[in-house]
């Protein structure tokens, strides 16, 4: 139907970030580069992280206040580089 059988199979994981990174609402793994960087295209593209949610409890609204980075925590994107 979309012509995906007809795609490299190496660009599904570029395209599912995109589609990810434009959905109204994300729920990512706290500890994922991949959740990450679906973030970090949603930073760019304007979209609050308000509506980004990590999927275990403990660390569901980690992305919804600003905290100082204090670890390694290098999965994790932060405002400033």
């Amino acid at each position: 139907m979309a012509g995906l059988e007809e795609l490299d199979s190496y660009y599904m994981g570029m395209i599912d970030t995109i589609v990810a990174s434009r959905g109204r609402k994300f729920v990512g793994t706290y500890f994922s580069t991949f959740s990450a960087f679906i973030n970090r295209l949603r930073g760019y593209y304007g979209m609050s992280m308000k509506d980004s949610y990590y999927g275990t409890l403990m660390y569901k609204n980690t992305l919804h206040e600003w905290r100082d980075h204090n670890g390694p925590e290098f999965s994790h994107e932060w405002p400033y580089g």
